[in-house]
């Protein structure tokens, strides 16, 4: 039975480094990022978080994408910042899956629904995206 050990002992070192170079990672993106390309694995979940403030009217929508490779998982979450000012602004977290293999491109615009379809957004941001 001793003489079991030693094997026993390197196949579980070699099962706890396959598992942790398997295990899915999160990527946290910012405005800072805007025109980069970010590199991920199948199962990675991406996060973007942009400033916003909805009291003036703007908005971040991501424009959406047909290619499955990147799906937004539910809906953006906005949380406001932590001063108690009236009318101050916070951040909106948009999460996606990284579910395919393939390259993407995200997509961002900030701007007022109510304002006419032809009024361009005040900023945009947009990622782009490599899952292999």
């Amino acid at each position: 039975m001793l003489k079991q050990s030693p094997f026993i002992f390197i196949l579980c070192s070699l099962m706890l480094t396959v598992a942790a170079c398997s295990a899915s990672r999160t990527v946290q993106a910012t405005d800072a990022d805007n025109g980069s390309t970010v590199e991920l694995h199948p199962g990675d979940t991406l996060v973007i978080n942009l400033e916003g403030n909805p009291t003036t009217g703007y908005q971040w929508e991501l424009i959406p994408s047909q290619d499955g490779v990147m799906p937004l998982q539910g809906e953006p979450e906005y949380v406001a910042g932590k001063t108690k000012l009236v009318g101050s602004g916070g951040v909106y977290h948009f999460t996606f899956s990284a579910e395919n293999y393939g390259s993407t491109r995200i997509d961002l615009k900030y701007y007022r629904s109510f304002e006419p379809a032809d009024t361009p957004p005040i900023s945009t941001y947009t990622l782009n995206i490599l899952v292999d």
